[in-house]
């Protein structure tokens, strides 16, 4: 029951830090409405929340989870009332999401999350190193890898297998 706690509340996190990663690796632009040392420091604190999370099971882990998605969120409406509905960056390059009311309202809704996974009366956390939570962790990365980039490829190949099809289709015979 602890590792569906853990991933309900932590896959966003885990899509925002492998979107970062897969765009800073092939150099793609910033889209941040901020520095990019603020967005680095920012990635950075939600690895480290989510390994805390995986790695060291307890309420506290679940707790700083909560506190961080509401700092995001808080944010969100700084950024918004600064720049305006602007893209966000937060899953990488290919996806263009916008600072907006529902990207508040997400963070809200996990901060909340996260804080309820947190009363002890939940788990009985073993409040230890959890080598399978590391496990747990490495998989979720490579599904978030396949959710950033994967998926947006995969459409991407299909649009373009259809264009490249399309003059052919009367010659071939249906079955």
């Amino acid at each position: 029951m602890y590792e569906f706690a853990a991933i309900s509340s932590t896959f966003p996190m885990l899509l925002s830090v492998t979107g970062y990663i897969w765009s800073a690796f092939f150099g793609d632009p910033d889209r941040f409405p901020g520095s990019p040392r603020l967005h680095a420091l920012l990635v950075l604190l939600q690895f480290l929340t989510v390994t805390m999370v995986y790695g060291y099971p307890s309420s506290m882990s679940f707790v700083l989870l909560s506190v961080l998605y509401f700092t995001q969120g808080i944010g969100v409406v700084y950024y918004i009332h600064k720049k305006g509905r602007v893209d966000c960056g937060c899953l990488g390059p290919q996806f263009h999401s916008r600072l907006g009311w529902p990207l508040i309202a997400v963070n809200g809704f996990m901060g909340m999350l996260s804080w309820g996974w947190s009363h002890p009366a939940w788990f009985i956390y073993p409040e230890a190193v959890a080598l399978n939570g590391f496990l747990l962790e490495g998989m979720l990365l490579l599904v978030t890898l396949l959710v950033i980039v994967g998926i947006p490829d995969a459409v991407h190949a299909i649009r373009i297998y259809r264009e490249l099809a399309a003059p052919h289709a009367p010659y071939i015979k249906p079955r």
